[in-house]
């Protein structure tokens, strides 16, 4: 935010607090958040899972398994 931003909201009267929209104020607020992040290396994800554990919608289950095509028979 700029300091023009900020005499504007002094002469508005706002109280809301100002909220960091710059790449770095993303990057930080996807990194505090807890969150399964969307996308990630191979290594990366091996690192995630080591520290917060694989999450259940990342677990196989039977239902999302594939069936091979001489099973269908």
């Amino acid at each position: 935010m700029t300091s023009r931003d900020e005499k504007i909201r002094e002469l508005l009267g706002e109280q809301e607090e100002a909220s960091d929209t710059s790449l770095r104020g993303n990057a930080l607020r996807r990194a505090t958040q807890d969150k399964v992040p969307t996308t990630l290396t191979p290594h990366e994800w091996e690192q995630w899972y080591a520290q917060h554990g694989v999450p259940a919608n990342h677990r196989p289950t039977r239902e999302n398994q594939k069936k091979r095509w001489w099973r269908w028979w």
